[in-house]
């Protein structure tokens, strides 16, 4: 990864799932914590409370996953990248917030949207930070805290994983067209990651410690493709009140509540009816570009701070009613 990237994105936008059925989908994604901004006979646009139109878009048809987006910072990113190999040319975007996109796959199949020029909207005023009393800091006197029962309250958009068939080589592709780094490693054997988790690179801005983790897909029997989707909610609160939510909606749950050890969030992860893997988390890790990759043990990969233990079913696609 010596070469100058041809972009550096500045973060991702939205997935894209395909369901058959998308008014469970939207069900299940209220429950999760989003509202809908768009929706037509076989489209479903669903928001958070951030500054982005939309943050998940839901197609009709057989389940499975279609691809994701990435924000890139001017309309020249854009042409270099409509310019290089395997990427379509730009076109106007047919989405509720315009703009401009040029597309492509990874080495796995994966469509991969580059867009700018999209709306934004207005933040949710429903979504404030609460004040918290810890440790030797009080910014909550006189003020009683009270957790309204109900949904999280999600603020964006933040990651993705994907099983792939070579960490290594993925994070090569994704570096060299989009500016992608390494923040941890997770090694079968010295030089050789079983997983790796990559951020974009904003300089000296300080990002998420990861927008992609490349899984091996050998955790999936052999299988690429989607292994999970992340939201950031506001603040622990949200984790766990979203969570007895969640609970309550007999919906699916996965993993949580815990503290990763990687990138250190708090984490609940959910099924949609689809056996997709939804991610609610808060209190991640935030790196600059200056901060170089760490390597770590196999060992590493089913350890939280505190919390459940990953289960076996993490990282694939399995309907929760097979």
């Amino acid at each position: 990864m010596a070469n100058e990237p041809i972009t550096k994105v500045s973060d991702v936008l939205y997935p894209r799932l395909q369901v058959p059925d998308i008014d469970a989908m939207e069900s299940f994604l209220m429950d999760f914590g989003l509202s809908r901004v768009h929706r037509t006979d076989d489209r479903l646009y669903m928001r958070c409370a951030g500054l982005a139109a939309y943050a998940h878009v839901i197609h009709l048809g057989e389940p499975r996953f279609l691809g994701f987006a990435f924000a890139v910072n001017s309309r020249e990113d854009l042409e270099r990248l409509a310019a290089s190999e395997g990427f379509t040319q730009i076109e106007a975007r047919a989405e509720p917030d315009g703009g401009w996109r040029t597309t492509t796959c990874d080495l796995d199949g994966n469509m991969v949207e580059a867009v700018f020029g999209q709306d934004v909207a207005a933040p949710l005023v429903s979504a404030p930070v609460r004040k918290l009393n810890m440790g030797d800091r009080f910014d909550r006197i006189g003020e009683l805290q009270r957790i309204k029962p109900g949904p999280s309250r999600v603020k964006r958009f933040g990651h993705l994983a994907l099983n792939v068939a070579d960490p290594v080589a993925s994070l090569d592709w994704y570096n060299r067209h989009f500016g992608l780094i390494a923040s941890d490693r997770i090694n079968l054997a010295p030089g050789m990651p079983a997983a790796i988790f990559s951020r974009c690179d904003r300089g000296a801005e300080p990002t998420d410690h990861h927008t992609i983790l490349f899984a091996s897909n050998m955790g999936a029997g052999g299988v690429s493709g989607l292994n999970h989707l992340s939201w950031e909610v506001c603040d622990m609160d949200d984790v766990h009140a979203g969570s007895e939510h969640l609970a309550a909606k007999k919906r699916s749950h996965e993993w949580g509540v815990g503290r990763h050890f990687l990138g250190s969030q708090i984490f609940d992860y959910w099924r949609d009816p689809w056996g997709h893997i939804h991610e609610h988390w808060t209190d991640g890790d935030q790196l600059d570009a200056s901060v170089p990759a760490g390597d770590h043990p196999l060992t590493i990969a089913r350890v939280s701070q505190w919390g459940p233990d990953m289960p076996g079913t993490f990282g694939r696609t399995i309907s929760p009613s097979a």
